[in-house]
């Protein structure tokens, strides 16, 4: 490896415009990419789970089964100075509404008062009509005969309107694109702008928005809200810090042809692979910012370092890459294993976010040992402030006075470092993972309030959707099926967290009162296959303008229940469904089941996530850890280095518990990305203190010198991250300010174990051997 790391440092500094030439070709290409497969945006749910996944072909045999399956839901409720919402203005809205969502071309079916239509007998034939016949020009009598219908209307009552008529609700069916988020943006977009330029907000209406569509939109739109300008601000503070360190433009700038390099070369190979953009690697752009800047300030520091000696600058470089190579080639690996670690999910996005964050840490490699000094050799100045900075600045001292004090107080620091290690362990086993969506936005924001609304009022804008196979062709006709079926529908209605279920059954119900001159009493379902037939045929040619299409599949084998429930964290909808499952075992094992939907698959999301989480952070931490010990050639200073990398981790987990945050797929990111990245720091320190031990050094003066050389590095890059991040506790997207929040915590904390506890293990474990340490240390006895 020594020969090797030689002759690299020497053609580097020897052949730069090679190096140049290749790089330059690997932007173009890596443009060239970018330019001619633009990566598209997709959020869409299936996207999510591998093409084989279970709960995606359930999903998929719903949508083959039933058709468009995502609904657009809009609530408004009436005025203070109405008695309902049948009034004239609020009947206009409606059905204003209603048309603008029918002629929309992502819109497939809309449900609304003002064309809702009722089953009846008139004068002994089957009828199906219009609520309002004309809606635009409705009157009071129409209104009056309409609050009369509606008190009996089963199927609509607390699904398009409440019980007191004081809350009404649109649905809107909208198009299934596999793949694509594009079309829920536009329809939730034109909604917006609709209600907006019709003013109304202006005539005292308060109008609600939530379904798959709307949370599509707000994750698209609120990511990239953030991502326009957070990006830029934590560029621009790490701008100011790099300045504050280096006090010379060429110091401030020179980090971002690395990350700028590093961002254009995975972007052209995620394009490349025709891979989307996800609200999962949206983190993609901070973690190569991230890893860039720590990489490129070790360099810097250590090539000012050299020049402060007074070497030229190819020898300045040449020495930069011959002490750095070993520590950032094995900074690069581990990193990378620590995102590779993520892999193992079962979700698709994470999935692919590994694979390309784990290619960043390998490219900045590249670039930091070749472009970077090849750079740096040309560079013949050095700015005299740059020079006394580095030899007068408050870093410097502290990093001076670390060895003293982590002597004089090590062992304090080893138990306060044990007890929060136990602290960490005991609340990390306490840690909630959960997907749930709305826990993504601010309490504050309009989608959250606009949830909870339909929560509240209609049991939910959240659906499960049981699909029940019959097992034949015309199966669901046959009498004894559709008991069960009905018995089946009884209990998921009788769960407390669910509303009325909209299904077949209750179109046959009503279809039957109907044609028993209105009877109540005959509000049950058909007595024979035959019967069921004849109900289907006659409400067929009653004129209506729901063909069932979406509660019975054409070869009418299957049935679809579709159940509203309230949205619940995802430990609740775990017990729900296992809840149900049960039931479905015991009660009705003759019946062929299935679940799906929406919240199904973000609950099966979230299971994904509690196991990878676990199972990644094993991993990457047996990897890392075998990492160390060949990087090193010793189990002990592998443990040793391994402390500051995993604990910060812990005890961030441990007060986010206690904090009574739940994790989610961000901060499962988190963990991976800073774990690679607090490894760096610890490798660095350890590196130099070998080989200061190698060099004869006692444990003093190898600490000493570990701190001299690379602490300065460990606490400007810590510093710069920890404020980088901070920024984006300002951004409005809750996994993009948990992010934020926990790497802050985590490299904050990993400064601590770096320079701190570190030092403090060397000399505890270390120190018992080292005669020159034992006299230091009963001379400072004596002087006490």
């Amino acid at each position: 490896m020594n020969r090797f790391k030689l002759a690299w440092a020497r053609f580097v500094v020897t052949r730069p415009w090679p190096i140049f030439g290749i790089s330059g070709l690997l932007v173009l290409l890596a443009v060239m990419s970018i330019v001619t497969k633009p990566i598209p945006y997709d959020n869409s749910n299936e996207m999510y789970f591998l093409p084989n996944d279970p709960s995606l072909l359930a999903f998929n045999r719903l949508t083959d089964l039933f058709g468009d399956s995502e609904y657009l839901s809009i609530g408004l409720q009436a005025r203070g100075q109405d008695k309902d919402v049948f009034e004239v203005d609020t009947i206009h809205l409606i059905d204003s509404i209603t048309q603008m969502l029918e002629e929309h071309e992502v819109v497939t079916q809309v449900r609304s008062l003002s064309k809702y239509q009722y089953t009846h007998n008139d004068d002994g034939i089957l009828a199906t009509d219009d609520l309002f016949e004309e809606p635009d020009a409705v009157t009071l009598q129409d209104l009056a005969q309409a609050r009369l219908i509606m008190v009996n209307e089963s199927l609509a009552l607390d699904t398009l309107i409440s019980k007191d008529f004081m809350q009404v609700r649109l649905l809107a069916r909208t198009e299934y694109r596999a793949g694509d988020n594009s079309h829920k943006v536009k329809i939730v977009t034109d909604l917006v702008n609709f209600i907006k330029d019709q003013g109304f907000e202006e005539q005292g209406y308060q109008i609600h928005l939530a379904g798959v569509p709307v949370i599509g939109e707000r994750f698209e739109t609120l990511t990239k809200e953030d991502m326009a300008w957070i990006n830029p601000a934590m560029a621009l503070v790490m701008l100011i810090i790099l300045f504050i360190t280096f006090r010379s433009v060429t110091g401030t700038l020179i980090p971002w042809l690395v990350i700028g390099f590093s961002i254009v070369c995975v972007s052209g190979i995620q394009a490349f692979l025709g891979w989307p953009f996800t609200a999962v690697n949206s983190a993609l752009v901070p973690t190569l910012i991230i890893i860039g800047m720590g990489v490129s300030v070790h360099v810097l520091v250590e090539f000012y370092h050299f020049r402060g000696k007074g070497l030229l600058p190819k020898d300045a470089a040449y020495e930069t890459i011959t002490h750095l190579f070993q520590p950032v080639l094995f900074t690069a690996l581990t990193t990378s294993i620590g995102f590779i670690a993520l892999a193992i999910t079962e979700l698709l996005p994470v999935k692919q976010y590994a694979y390309l964050a784990a290619m960043g840490p390998l490219i900045i490699f590249l670039v930091a040992m070749t472009s970077l000094p090849a750079l740096l050799s040309f560079i013949p100045w050095l700015p005299k402030r740059t020079k006394t900075a580095f030899k007068q600045d408050l870093v410097g001292r502290i990093t001076q006075n670390i060895p003293s004090f982590t002597f004089n107080y090590r062992l304090p620091i080893v138990v306060i470092g044990g007890a929060a290690l136990l602290f960490s362990l005991f609340f990390v086993s306490k840690i909630k993972v959960d997907s749930n969506f709305i826990t993504y936005f601010k309490p504050d924001s309009w989608i959250t309030q606009d949830m909870h609304y339909f929560d509240k009022h209609f049991k939910g804008i959240s659906n499960l959707e049981v699909m029940v196979d019959s097992g034949i062709e015309e199966g669901i006709k046959a009498p004894e099926f559709l008991r069960r079926v009905e018995s089946l529908q009884d209990y998921l209605e009788s769960l407390p967290v669910a509303g009325n279920t909209n299904s077949l059954l209750d179109f046959l119900k009503q279809i039957r009162q109907a044609v028993s001159d209105d009877n109540p009493d005959f509000f049950i379902l058909p007595d024979s296959a035959q019967m069921t037939a004849q109900l289907l045929l006659l409400y067929e040619n009653s004129g209506p303008d729901e063909d069932l299409s979406d509660l019975k599949d054409f070869d009418q084998r299957y049935l679809r229940l579709t159940v509203p429930v309230i949205n619940m964290p995802a430990s609740q909808m775990t017990a729900l469904l296992m809840q149900i499952e049960q039931e479905l075992a015991s009660d009705y094992s003759d019946l062929s089941v299935e679940i799906t939907g929406p919240m199904v698959m973000y609950n099966v999301q979230n299971r994904y996530i509690n196991e990878g989480m676990f199972n990644s952070f094993t991993i990457a931490l047996l990897l890392i850890g075998l990492s160390f010990f060949v990087l090193f050639r010793s189990v002990k200073y592998g443990l040793i280095a391994l402390v500051p990398s995993i604990v910060p981790i812990l005890m961030a987990g441990g007060v986010v518990t206690l904090m009574g945050i739940s994790l989610d797929l961000g901060t499962m990111i988190v963990g991976a990305m800073t774990m690679g990245i607090a490894v760096d720091d610890a490798i660095h320190v350890v590196s130099r203190y070998l080989l200061a031990r190698s060099q004869g050094a006692d444990v003093k003066s190898a600490i000493e010198r570990a701190m001299n050389e690379s602490g300065r590095a460990v606490v400007f890059t810590s510093v710069i991250l920890v404020v980088g991040f901070s920024v984006m506790l300002l951004g409005s997207f809750i996994p993009y300010i948990n992010t934020g929040l926990f790497s802050a915590i985590i490299m904050g904390l990993a400064l601590v174990g770096d320079l701190i506890v570190l030092p403090a293990l060397l000399f505890m474990i270390d120190g018992k051997k080292d005669k020159q340490l034992s006299e230091y240390a009963n001379g400072v006895k004596t002087s006490n």
